[in-house]
């Protein structure tokens, strides 16, 4: 019997004519230029397939912004073939950006309490409402649970997942007489302005639901890219690569093993990077 090929279907989001004509060389297009519920911003699009197209069990789905390629420096033809050789130990291939950003902090919701205080008390406070309360201040994520920006191709078993908590998400966020309605949809903060046309806090939780699937249930299994090659964060962490390597790496190991040599020694590095920025 001859093998099937490998079905693997990325797709960027087009917000207009330009972004449009840049799908090219592979990729499928995610039409957005209706842009019906810009507050959404790429959730909008990537639930409206996800709930109106019938998936393939066998294939494997990716929907990233016009600004991949610009982030990771990865064509259509690198991410296809990136996916298709970890196709078989994998159910979610990652091309995270801002390598930095995950290394130098326990997991992707203490990096978002830095920027917004208070995503974790709100997120946590979501999720409890759903009977899951994992410690979001203390879970330990290294590169190959860390995910910014949707930058990530799974299976649909992992999509079904991921939709289910973010249109719980949803649900919430639309409900404005929702207790929580409020904390989860407020400006975030930049420059120290609260702007109001910001992009709400939803955002950037909806972005982070992949990373806590991938954390915190442990079937999931994931393989990054060398996110290290991508674009770093614009802050003055991405001065010390060497030191996110070795913060990823003891997290890793303590992911792995769960000794605490590892987490007290990822401490010292933060630590000293922290007086150095």
């Amino acid at each position: 019997m001859p093998d099937i090929p490998l079905r693997i279907h990325l797709h960027l989001i087009a917000y207009d004519d330009a972004s449009r004509a840049a799908c090219q060389g592979g990729w499928g297009v995610l039409d957005n230029t209706g842009n019906e519920r810009p507050d959404w911003r790429e959730y909008w699009p990537m639930r409206r397939f996800l709930l109106s197209e019938s998936l393939d069990e066998a294939a494997w789905y990716g929907f990233f912004s016009p600004k991949f390629t610009a982030k990771t420096g990865l064509s259509y033809e690198q991410a296809h073939a990136f996916v298709a050789q970890h196709a078989d130990q994998a159910d979610v291939v990652s091309f995270s950006p801002q390598f930095d950003m995950g290394a130098f902090f326990l997991n992707v919701f203490e990096q978002a309490e830095m920027f917004d205080a208070g995503f974790i008390d709100a997120t946590a406070a979501w999720l409890a409402e759903h009977g899951w309360r994992p410690d979001l201040r203390q879970r330990v994520m290294d590169s190959r649970q860390a995910i910014f920006s949707n930058f990530f191709v799974a299976k649909p078993a992992f999509w079904r997942e991921w939709l289910l908590w973010n249109e719980r998400l949803f649900t919430v966020c639309e409900s404005v007489s929702h207790p929580l309605h409020a904390a989860l949809t407020q400006p975030t903060l930049y420059d120290g302005v609260m702007h109001p046309d910001a992009v709400q806090r939803k955002v950037f939780l909806m972005e982070r639901i992949a990373s806590l699937l991938l954390a915190e249930q442990p079937h999931w299994r994931s393989v990054p890219h060398n996110a290290v090659r991508f674009v770093w964060s614009d802050t003055r962490l991405r001065e010390f690569p060497a030191e996110a390597l070795m913060s990823d790496a003891l997290k890793r190991a303590y992911r792995d093993t769960g000794f605490s040599e590892y987490l007290s020694a990822f401490a010292k590095v933060r630590q000293a990077v922290q007086s150095r920025s």
